[in-house]
């Protein structure tokens, strides 16, 4: 029987093609591999979002729970009376000039695994055309911002108005 013979096509890789290819991997893998650390790295993005969102939204709804001015008539001076502490807390201004890093639950105390995370709160009054720009005076309108920072400085920030009426 005579040897089987390959055709030139038929054959398998050459040692070239070898080192070509692994010289083709190395220069790729560099860049893929950076790539994939920014995607992993960014994935916590939509993460800490929702988290800020969360406190923003929590904080928001604690105020609104609250009354609108403990003052007949209503308080020239926004921000809380003296001795108070945010479990003490009775009304929409009380919580102007609050800045908590930690985050604080109603009672004062610190909420567990929001490390870094700081949350801000501003109120003031504004008129009943212009709800955007704060003015000095007393008015009906109390405009509430909540601002919740992330650990990577991205801000979070709700705002709201709320009427005496």
């Amino acid at each position: 029987m005579k040897p089987l013979r390959l055709h030139r096509d038929e054959r398998g890789f050459t040692l070239v093609d070898l080192i070509l290819v692994i010289i083709i991997v190395a220069i790729a893998i560099p860049p893929m591999l950076a790539l994939f650390i920014q995607v992993v790295s960014g994935s916590t993005f939509g993460v800490t979002v929702s988290r800020a969102n969360a406190l923003a939204s929590t904080l928001r709804e604690e105020i609104q729970s609250k009354k609108w001015d403990d003052n007949d008539p209503w308080s020239v001076i926004l921000g809380p009376e003296p001795g108070d502490s945010r479990a003490t807390y009775t009304d929409v201004d009380d919580f102007n000039g609050l800045d908590e890093s930690p985050p604080r639950d109603s009672q004062g105390v610190i909420l567990a695994g929001f490390t870094g995370f700081r949350q801000q709160v501003s109120v003031c009054y504004v008129a009943e055309t212009d709800f955007d720009t704060c003015i000095g005076g007393p008015t009906y309108y109390k405009q509430v911002t909540v601002t919740v920072t992330g650990p990577e400085g991205r801000a979070t920030q709700l705002a709201m108005v709320i009427t005496s009426f």
